[in-house]
């Protein structure tokens, strides 16, 4: 009760979301969360996720969950997935379609958060696998008790006190049999690897998560920093495209420094769960001039242009690409901009704002020149809105470039709503 209305933020008359798989700890949670239910007032639900991967076995799984839940009078909520045995990197995906599932749950079905059965031993056995795969102390902080909508009440537990509880209680559950596939990565961790440093450390669990709140802790001042870094030094943030000032990088903690452009690339990839550190050590290179470039998984390209470290989208143009269906004030959602147009006389033709292409021009002048001659920024001039013709002709650089050969169109940007 105290994990819940403490770490967890749980308060009185909360809706929670319980990831239910039928497996020990997640029916253990389930149990609790009931027990605490009359006394928080909660309402309480239920999700299992059928990956679809294990076949029959995983519909009978999902068939125990529903069934558990009928007996307790609890609404469950089954998603299926269809996922298939042996597709690439598969403990990824059925995480990231597992999360994705629970978050359409919650918003369809009004809970304010989801809990989790992960314990202590899964603790331990995420920051390992970080630990191979090279993490920093963004990674070691490993999982909190609770994370945006998602809480997780037994981190505080071992899975050894999780199976006495089983145990003592009757409570009813399923075992997974993948859970004993050496083959995938946290299997081999669970089984192999933490086997093998309890013997060096019987309490290893245990140790492995104090380093975990320690790491949350020191990683929660660099983080504080780093934020602070960033909003002192941005020159512009336009979304897909965003500048900082070398000077004001370059004389940053490198610890700083490096969590700032962790955030940065996390953000802009989409990739919460961070980038290796060889990623952040290219564009460290940039920064200090040992490189003139780098693009980070063909997504992120990062140049330094006019005193400034630019972070920019990677891939084919355009970036944007809408519909200008009259005059008015229209919002480029991956710039964070609006453009304002509008038509000094009838316009019948069908009209594009868009990022513009190599080479194109604006009544024959190359609109890169025209940028260029406004001293904007070489690293903006690839993302600057264009209004387009349906035939392909660009009649306007928005705020720049009106063309006077077929006049109608007017355009001020940046401008804002």
């Amino acid at each position: 009760m105290t994990t819940l209305t403490g770490p967890c933020m749980v308060s009185k008359g909360d809706a929670v979301l319980v990831c239910c798989s039928g497996g020990v700890d997640s029916t253990v949670l389930l149990d609790l969360l009931v027990r605490a239910a009359g006394v928080l007032r909660l309402r309480i639900g239920v999700v299992h996720i059928d990956h679809g991967i294990r076949g029959a076995a995983s519909r009978k799984d999902a068939l125990f969950v529903s069934g558990h839940c009928t007996s307790l009078g609890l609404p469950c909520h089954v998603y299926e997935l269809g996922m298939q045995a042996h597709a690439p990197n598969i403990e990824e995906q059925a995480r990231s379609k597992r999360y994705e599932a629970i978050s359409k749950c919650m918003k369809d079905h009004g809970y304010s958060s989801a809990a989790t059965g992960h314990t202590m031993d899964d603790q331990a056995e995420t920051l390992v696998y970080r630990l191979i795969r090279g993490s920093g102390i963004r990674g070691l902080a490993g999982m909190d008790y609770r994370s945006s909508s998602l809480i997780r009440p037994l981190l505080t537990f071992t899975r050894e006190q999780v199976e006495e509880y089983a145990g003592t209680h009757g409570i009813p559950h399923v075992e997974d049999g993948t859970n004993r596939d050496t083959a995938l990565a946290r299997n081999l961790i669970r089984l192999e690897i933490i086997p093998v440093m309890k013997r060096i450390n019987p309490t290893v669990v245990k140790s492995i998560s104090r380093l975990s709140d320690i790491a949350r802790e020191e990683g929660g001042l660099i983080e504080g920093l780093s934020a602070e870094l960033e909003h002192g030094s941005c020159v512009f943030d336009w979304g897909i495209v965003r500048a900082y000032r070398m000077a004001d990088l370059v004389e940053a903690p490198l610890a700083v420094l490096k969590r700032m452009m962790i955030g940065l690339i996390s953000e802009m990839t989409g990739e919460p769960r961070g980038i290796d550190a060889l990623q952040i050590d290219g564009i460290v290179d940039v920064l200090f001039g040992r490189k003139a470039g780098h693009t980070v998984r063909r997504r992120v390209a990062v140049r330094s242009d006019g005193g400034c470290l630019v972070f920019s989208a990677a891939g084919a143009d355009p970036h944007y690409d809408i519909e200008v269906t009259g005059p008015g004030k229209y919002r480029i959602g991956p710039l964070n901009q609006v453009v304002k147009i509008a038509f000094s006389e009838n316009i019948d033709s069908p009209m594009r704002l868009k990022s513009p292409g190599s080479g194109e021009r604006c009544a024959g002048r190359k609109i890169v020149k025209l940028l260029a001659d406004r001293d904007i920024m070489k690293s903006l001039r690839p993302f600057w809105p264009v209004v387009v013709r349906d035939d392909g002709e660009i009649v306007s650089v928005a705020g720049i470039f009106d063309s006077e050969e077929r006049p109608g169109v007017k355009t001020e940007f940046p401008c804002h709503a």
